[in-house]
């Protein structure tokens, strides 16, 4: 369970960087002129790059990060992906929800506090669920 949580926190660090050069250099960002959408097409840019990877790597950007020495199934694989995948895609329809219902304050909370929260505790409870859940 640890190590598969590792590797996505790696992963992540790692698609963070990736998203931040990119957007600085190319100016994905610079034309969004709303503020409260930028987290939203953030988390979707980082979505976009997990199922790009999963086209040509099925168990996913985790498992590029030395997942052989685990072994773990290709399937266990696969499902921590698909969580993964689906916190980013989340993220995204909740960071729209709320931004454009919620107030200012709100909308600041949840950007600091639930994504930040969603991003360490999402995946943990998925790498438990997929491990757990192959051994039984």
């Amino acid at each position: 369970m640890w190590g598969m949580y590792w590797r996505y926190l790696f992963s992540i660090s790692l698609s963070l960087v990736i998203v931040a050069l990119l957007s600085e250099q190319l100016g994905l960002l610079d034309v969004i002129n709303n503020t409260v959408l930028l987290p939203t097409i953030f988390w979707g840019f980082i979505a976009a790059i997990y199922i790009s990877i999963t086209l040509v790597q099925n168990k996913g950007f985790a498992y590029v990060f030395f997942g052989t020495r685990l072994r773990q199934s290709k399937s266990a694989w696969c499902k921590l992906n698909f969580i993964v995948i689906s916190l980013f895609i989340t993220l995204v329809v909740c960071g729209y929800i709320v931004g454009h219902i919620a107030t200012t304050k709100v909308w600041t909370l949840y950007k600091i506090y639930g994504q930040t929260t969603a991003l360490v505790l999402y995946p943990l409870f998925g790498a438990w669920f997929v491990t757990r859940r192959l051994k039984a």
